[in-house]
Order: C-alpha cells, then structure tokens, then sequence
C-alpha cells in the first residue's frame, strides 16, 4: 500500500508541471483579428472569433454564448473605432468578467495604434450614415498595419503569457519578415493608379498601400442603400475615368454593381472576401492579401 502512494506521488509531481501551465484564452471580434492572433502565438493559445468571415462585423448578435465565451476568457482583441459599438458591449455587460473592459489588462483595442484615414474633420449627423468619428476601421486590409498591431500584441501576450514570450517573439519576427517581403512582391503586380468602384469603404487601407483609386463608392453614405440616380450617377463616371473593375465585398448584394456593369462597358464586377474565411481557401492575413491583389491585378 505504501509503495503505491508512494508511485502515486512521483507520477503526479512529474506530471504537475504538465499541468500547471494553462493556454491562455483569447477572443476577437472578427477573423481577420484572429489570424492575426494566431500567427503570432501559434498553439499557445486558444482563439475563437465573435464574427464570421462571410459577416459584415458590424452587425453582430449578442448571443448569450458569447457572454459565457467572454466570461471564461483571460484577452479580448477588438478593432475599436466604434466598429463594434452596437455589440460588443453588450457582450462585455452580460459577461461580467472585468478583465475585459475597455482600460483594463485583458481588452486589447488595435484601432488605437492606427493613423486612421478618412477621419471626418467636420460635424455629421446620422443623416450622414454610418460614419466612423474616429476614422475608417478597417485598417486591417493594409499590411503593414498589420505588422504595427501584430508588434503590441506581441508584448501583450508575453505579459499575460511570460513563459511563452520567446515564440511570441520569434513568430513576430518571422511574420515580419515574410510579410514585407510579399507586400514588395505585391506592389509589383499593381499597376499604380489603377482605378475601381467599390460597394462600401472596407478596400481604404488596401488601395491606400498599393496606389488604387476608389473613384467612386455604390453607397451614398456608409450604410445607405444605392439610389437609382446615385447608380446612375457612378455610371456615369466610371464611363468619363474610364474605369474597368467594380469590387463588391463578399457580404454585400451584388445587383447593384452588375446593373451598373450593364451600362458601362468593359467593366468587370468582382466580389471579393475581405475577411479570412470569407471563402473556405482563405485561411489568413497572407491569404487574404494575395486575394485581394489577385482581383485587381490586370
């Protein structure tokens, strides 16, 4: 018997330490976040998403299993820039877990270390739309923002996550590396200047980084549905600048650019993902990029 406890006391020590060191759990609120988590940390955390990759992240339900979710998790990464503002606090609320609010330890907001663009320097009103007061939040689509908010998470998780913050370390230097090089390697196929239409502002960053020009949106205002003389006033324009691509975001209705295709001749009407997993071949941020470089490339 006494040898037995004895065993019993070895093998549970020696496997103590197996143990004694769980992964820390980490969500965000959209996929590209995710991707961005998980090439920095790897296995050593567990990751799960709020939003789908074929969902526009602004409106998303607060589903009483994302409270339990929040509830349980030790890292919350959002975009900020009141992108989640209809709610992500309502998720926060119905957790009841304080790490996770806004200031604290546990919530890592990466709009915050952004230059935005298109940042409104006049007054507006909802009769203006959806519009961002802090600046267009979808900073992600640039690359080399990408490796700007990859950098502080970097440090985040190795102050949550001591023991592993050599991974973290090394995976971000290999993220970087790999990345800038690819984004020279992108700017090659570009052809600067190259001209679109696109449904919504999500494609800013992206076009900003690789010298496109947006000459005209679909959307009136951000989250206005097209009217017919707005159509036809983008008709007419892609016909005067002669523009050969219209892009439509993958969680958008594309009727409204294929009408406009149907007047303008030569123009392609493309959709896109603009979100990892937005179609099942793409897995991560360099999936993503070289999908959006492969649309617009001639």
């Amino acid at each position: 018997m006494r040898k037995n406890i004895k065993l019993f006391v070895v093998i549970f020590f020696c496997l103590l330490p197996i143990y004694s060191h769980a992964k820390l759990k980490v969500l965000t609120t959209t996929n590209n976040l995710k991707s961005l988590v998980e090439l920095i940390a790897g296995d050593k955390v567990d990751v799960e998403s709020f939003s789908k990759g074929t969902q526009d992240p602004h409106y998303i339900e607060a589903k009483p299993s994302y409270m339990v979710k929040a509830s349980r998790a030790d890292l919350l990464v959002s975009i900020g820039l009141e992108l989640e503002v209809g709610w992500l606090p309502l998720i926060l609320r119905g957790s009841r877990n304080p790490r996770l609010r806004e200031g604290e330890e546990g919530h890592f907001i990466a709009g915050n270390l952004i230059e935005t663009l298109e940042k409104p320097t006049a007054t507006f009103s909802r009769a203006d739309g959806d519009v961002h007061p802090e600046g267009n939040p979808h900073f992600l689509l640039d690359p080399l923002n990408a490796i700007k908010i990859a950098e502080k998470l970097k440090f985040k998780l190795a102050k949550l996550d001591p023991e592993n913050t050599s991974v973290y370390e090394k995976n971000f230097k290999k993220f970087t590396s790999d990345l800038t090089l690819r984004v020279k390697q992108w700017k090659k196929r570009i052809k600067v200047g190259t001209k679109v239409i696109t449904y919504h502002k999500t494609l800013t960053y992206f076009y900003h980084r690789f010298g496109i020009i947006n000459i005209a949106l679909l959307e009136p205002k951000p989250g206005v549905p097209p009217s017919a003389r707005h159509i036809l006033g983008v008709m007419k324009k892609a016909k005067t600048e002669g523009v050969k691509l219209a892009i439509v975001e993958n969680y958008f209705d594309p009727t409204v650019a294929n009408r406009v295709a149907k007047d303008v001749i030569g123009l392609k009407v493309k959709v896109v993902p603009v979100s990892v997993n937005g179609e099942p071949k793409i897995l991560n941020l360099f999936d993503l990029y070289e999908s959006l470089i492969t649309s617009v490339e001639e």
